[in-house]
């Protein structure tokens, strides 16, 4: 049932039947444009962030974002993985506090980020992340690889040394 909720994620029917879209939870849900993509009504002259510019619709993008996620998880990553699902829970509680709150602000002060912009950048890494996850697999490692060895050797700290110069001779370039 899960696979076929999942299929029709875009649609607000699953096969013949009309699916009341209130009583599914919010990352099973179809994208509700009219929702979401609604402009600020406080408009943000500059995130204060060099490079970063000003989303005028940050739920819509969070709330896609979150979907992307969802889906490449559960299409590359397998179900057992701790990783996938501490991602999993993360990504439906963002969904759920950004279907739940409108104002930014709030917003930005419960994700814990100085701007919203941020926020929306960190997930994005998350999304690029999951690819990182799916090349390396870490979950595949096993105890008598060489890697787990090199893991387990305890790292020395570096200690700062400052470049000092040797001592030149002392030349006389005028006699």
């Amino acid at each position: 049932m899960l696979q076929r909720l999942l299929r029709f994620r875009f649609s607000n029917q699953i096969g013949t039947k009309a699916v009341a879209q209130a009583d599914l939870p919010i990352h099973l849900r179809a994208y509700d444009a009219k929702k979401y993509e609604v402009p600020s009504t406080k408009i943000k002259v500059t995130t204060g962030f060099a490079f970063l510019d000003v989303e005028p619709m940050p739920r819509a993008r969070i709330m896609k974002l979150c979907y992307l996620i969802l889906d490449k998880l559960r299409k590359e990553i397998p179900a057992e993985v701790i990783y996938r699902v501490y991602t999993e829970e993360k990504i439906k509680y963002i969904m759920r506090v950004t279907d739940q709150i409108e104002d930014i602000h709030r917003l930005e002060q419960e994700f814990g980020h100085y701007t919203i912009e941020k926020f929306i950048q960190a997930l994005a890494g998350e999304l690029e992340l999951v690819d990182h996850m799916k090349y390396f697999k870490p979950w595949n490692i096993k105890n008598d690889d060489q890697s787990y060895e090199i893991l387990k050797q305890r790292v020395i700290p570096q200690k700062f040394e400052p470049n000092i110069k040797p001592p030149r001779e002392q030349q006389k370039f005028i006699n």
